[in-house]
Formats: C-alpha cells, structure tokens, sequence
C-alpha cells in the first residue's frame, strides 16, 4: 500500500514536471520565433501560373493603356492561429496590362483590429514580379506576434497603378479584403 501511494506520488510528479518542461520549450520557441521576426517586413511572393480550363488567358493591353485586374482574392491558410506562429495571406490575382516597364504596379496591405484599429500598413512595390499580362498566385506570411490578443482581424488588400515620370497620384486598381482570428495560446 504505502508502496503503491509512492508510486502513485512520483507519477504525479513527474506528469508535473513534465507538463512544466513542455510550457517551457513552448514559451522558448516563442521567444525565439519573435527573436526572428522582429524587424521582418513581410514580404509578397507573386509567380504566374495557367488559366484554369474555362478560363482565357489575360490579352497584353496596348501601350499607354491603364491596366486591369479582373481577379483580386485572397484567403488565409490557416484562417485561425495563435501568437508565436505564422499566416499565409494567399491571393489569386489575373493582369491585363502593357508590357511597358513605365508601369508601377504597388500592394498596400492594411491589417485591422476587430474594433476598426489600424494596426500596420505595409507598402511593396510588386511591378518587376507581375511584369506582363496573367494569372497569379501570391503568398505573404504574416507573423502573429507573442502578444498579440485573442480576436478577429482584419486585412485590406489593395493593388495601385501609377507610371514613372508622372506627377499623378496613384490608381486604385483591385481591392480585397479578408478576415482571420488569433485563438488563445492556452
């Protein structure tokens, strides 16, 4: 009897001690996932990919010609997370422009708290990436900082043209916007 209460206690105690060295490893790779994104500006990756059957591909626009964006989604992977961790922001974006090299072509992506919050705002100019007419696939990981509150949030997308040389201010050409939450960490 006495044995089996040792037994029984020393279990106990090392279920503890485990599950302490577990919330300890968890809080170090915390700490060292904020350790290697702080001062990482997120950056978008565009590549081109085919139409879908069914789906014409993008005509190149004649030069001069103000470019159109006929397909501006995106979507999260995963679309809940907890802080210490990364999103992938994922878009499906379709061009039809001039293969001029006078076109700019930036993506501002404002990220939002549920209550309407700016949190940040980020600018990248996608022009040498989405250089000529077709159809894209983009991804930007997104890092949720440790601490980061529990929530829903909110990421505005928007895809602006403007031309080298000119004093005009930049176009709006696509807008999109999509919504993930961060969970508890528990």
């Amino acid at each position: 009897m006495i044995l089996e209460r040792a037994t029984f206690r020393l279990s106990l105690l090392l279920g503890a001690l485990l599950l302490a060295g577990c919330a300890g490893l968890e809080e170090r790779a915390c700490d060292a996932h904020e350790e290697r994104m702080r001062g990482v500006k997120p950056v978008t990756v565009y590549r081109a990919v085919d139409p879908t059957p069914g789906q014409t591909a993008p005509r190149v626009l004649p030069n001069g010609s103000v470019p159109m964006v006929t397909t501006y989604k995106l979507s999260f992977k995963p679309r809940f997370t907890k802080p210490c961790t990364s999103l992938d922001l994922l878009k499906d974006v379709t061009v039809q422009r001039s293969a001029e090299t006078a076109v700019v072509l930036n993506e501002i992506r404002e990220f939002y708290a549920e209550d309407g919050t700016l949190i940040a705002s980020n600018s990248q100019d996608i022009s040498a990436q989405v250089s000529r007419s077709g159809v894209y696939v983009a991804t930007t990981p997104l890092p949720i900082p440790k601490a980061a509150p529990p929530g829903k949030y909110k990421i505005v997308s928007k895809l602006m043209y403007e031309r080298r040389g000119n004093n005009r201010p930049a176009v709006q050409l696509a807008r999109a916007e999509g919504f993930f939450y961060i969970i508890p960490r528990d």
